[in-house]
């Protein structure tokens, strides 16, 4: 109970200097200082720099929140829960804070590949997982036709979703990857549909 205090603390705080200096420039020192905690506090709640980045990265993706089991029974049911799933997760992703410590984590990633799959699987895994049970739950109501595997459907769909334009401001080409984003969802969620969608009888 009293730990929680400083253990929220040094995550706040190791968030912020991971964003102003990036990973490698961020000391137990420089920390301990900027968080008013001792080394010793630090050492306490967390393993290593490494164990820290994994409990920002683990609180980072807790911000965008599972959504409650939707019905997929009919057509109209699975378009609106894939609408209202994908318009939330395109919508984070536009934020300022998403986009900066997606930036950290490509970065950390090359010289931390077991930090890029962590934080792959808390943020992508994660949410093809979501869209996988919408399309597996929509396939046992016979609403999808087909027997591809959900978690192909998903990937197909975040790629729609995604595009290039995730690419392009990870390059730093656009500052903003999604414009109008009840379009761009309208429009992968549409041909997901086209595709995977039982005939009407």
């Amino acid at each position: 109970m009293t730990k929680k205090p400083s253990y929220d603390r040094i995550l706040h705080t190791a968030r912020r200097l991971f964003f102003e200096h990036g990973f490698e420039k961020v000391s137990t020192d420089l920390l301990a200082r900027e968080a008013a905690v001792s080394k010793a506090s630090i050492y306490r709640h967390f393993e290593n720099m490494a164990d820290i980045l994994r409990c920002v990265t683990e609180a980072e993706t807790v911000k965008f929140p599972e959504l409650t089991p939707p019905r997929t029974e009919t057509i109209p049911d699975l378009r609106k829960a894939l609408m209202q799933y994908g318009t939330k997760l395109l919508t984070f992703l536009n934020a300022a804070d998403t986009l900066e410590f997606s930036r950290l984590m490509h970065e950390e990633a090359r010289n931390n590949p077991h930090m890029g799959q962590a934080f792959f699987d808390a943020a992508y895994g994660q949410t093809q997982k979501d869209f996988a049970l919408m399309f597996r739950s929509a396939q046992s109501k016979g609403v999808i036709s087909d027997a591809t595997d959900p978690m192909d459907i998903a990937e197909d769909l975040m790629g729609l979703l995604e595009g290039l334009s995730w690419v392009r401001v990870q390059l730093g080409v656009i500052k903003v990857p999604f414009v109008d984003i009840e379009a761009r969802v309208n429009r992968a969620v549409t041909t997901i549909l086209c595709m995977h969608a039982a005939p009407p009888p």
